[in-house]
């Protein structure tokens, strides 16, 4: 018989006691989509209206999934096992991950794709399982901050390639080959591109396959926007690196393309994995470590890329519509001007004269007009060129109210 025996309880005596410290790796741990909500969330708590145009959520502005991906999921509650699963996800996902990846032209079997907690687990997972500490990965500028975020927990280093507003923001070759060094492990393309929108052309992909062949990176492939493109979308890169032999793995998700990134359903899947054998052991080791991704979103994963996409169409007519909305408004405020993008749901808006640095701008913005949109450091933007990036989901009469609201705070911002 197991006997429970007391313990005396422990008493404050008054003694000043050490603080007990976080890990130093998590210090310049940073993701800047998050890191404003502080802010807002005060200005709620204090009565304050906030509009929040910072992270890009269809769910939030009144976009619904089809209902033959949610009715899956609510019979797998019913009625399918929803427990544990394969650690690299549910089979008929996987199976379903590899068609539509054969379909578009890159050949790919199921044991060469891994079911995800959305696509930030599948960078992590990957990044965790290639880099050692003070290893170097080439980030695109601006970029998703996930990226860098990752890196610093490693303890691994961000080297940043510059995308040009002057080229539409196109990567240049020759920059990028400068960066490479023997520390170099991976190539990060995001295309279409997270804040700016913009496409890189597949000559320029093309380029960057080759020299990731020469210098033998890795390429990871961020393609999680490329269906929802106002115009032609890019080739898949594993499409272009299949007959080239580039060990490439490309990262996608159901979170935007079917509205539903609450779900937290992504994948990773590997072309050429037989030069990337013990990166793909190690990505499943961990894999296993986690268990699983949750498993009853992955029941979705079959009827989404399986099924109709007539519902796409019509998602990204209507971001069409409150894209033209926000360009013309921007563009009819005095000291702001963008591009207009391509694919996606963002703006990145330039600011004329924004002062010493784009955050202060943000906050300055936030505490005037209670709009929160995330300054353009934050995603590896020069801070002094006064860039930031909203989310253009919401209606065109919360646009309309956002935008008044900024053409009278610039007024005397800029005068300031």
């Amino acid at each position: 018989m197991w006997m429970i025996t007391s313990v005396p309880a422990m008493r404050y005596t008054g003694k000043v006691m050490s603080m007990i410290q976080s890990a130093r790796r998590i210090e310049n741990y940073h993701y800047a989509i998050r890191h404003l909500a502080g802010a807002a969330e005060a200005l709620t708590k204090a009565g304050r209206e906030v509009i929040y145009l910072n992270i890009g959520d269809p769910q939030v502005y009144g976009f619904r999934p089809p209902a033959h991906i949610v009715e899956p999921v609510i019979a797998a509650l019913r009625n399918s096992f929803t427990g544990y699963t394969h650690s690299a996800g549910l089979l008929e996902a996987r199976e379903a991950v590899a068609r539509y990846a054969t379909g578009l032209g890159a050949l790919t079997t199921p044991d060469q794709v891994l079911i995800t907690s959305g696509a930030s687990e599948a960078a992590d997972l990957l990044l965790t399982a290639l880099l050692n500490e003070n290893d170097e990965v080439l980030l695109p500028a601006p970029g998703y901050p996930i990226y860098p975020a990752i890196l610093s927990k490693l303890g691994a280093v961000a080297r940043y390639y510059h995308l040009d507003p002057a080229t539409a923001w196109q990567p240049e070759l020759n920059e990028i080959a400068s960066l490479v060094n023997d520390r170099t492990r991976a190539l990060v393309l995001i295309n279409p591109n997270n804040p700016t929108g913009s496409i890189i052309s597949d000559e320029i992909t093309g380029q960057l396959l080759e020299l990731a062949q020469r210098r033998n990176l890795i390429v990871i492939a961020d393609e999680v926007y490329r269906e929802l493109c106002f115009e032609k979308p890019p080739a898949p890169s594993s499409v272009l690196a299949e007959p080239m032999g580039v060990p490439l793995v490309t990262l996608e998700s159901l979170s935007k393309t079917f509205l539903v990134p609450g779900w937290r359903t992504g994948w990773l899947r590997f072309t050429h994995a037989d030069r990337m054998r013990d990166v793909v052991r190690a990505v499943y080791r961990l894999a296993g470590g986690r268990l699983c991704a949750p498993t009853p979103a992955q029941y979705a994963v079959r009827p989404a890329l399986d099924g109709d996409r007539a519902f796409q169409l019509d998602f990204v007519s209507e971001l069409r519509r409150r894209r033209d909305f926000a360009v013309r408004r921007v563009q009819e405020i005095k000291g702001l001007s963008c591009d207009v993008p391509q694919a996606a749901f963002y703006l990145m808006i330039k600011v004329d004269h924004p002062g010493n640095k784009d955050e202060h701008f943000v906050l300055d913005l936030l505490e005037a007009t209670g709009v929160l949109v995330v300054h353009g450091s934050g995603f590896g933007a020069d801070p002094q060129q006064g860039y930031f990036r909203m989310v253009y989901l919401a209606g065109e009469a919360t646009l309309e109210t956002v935008f008044s609201r900024l053409d009278e705070f610039l007024k005397g911002y800029l005068q300031g």
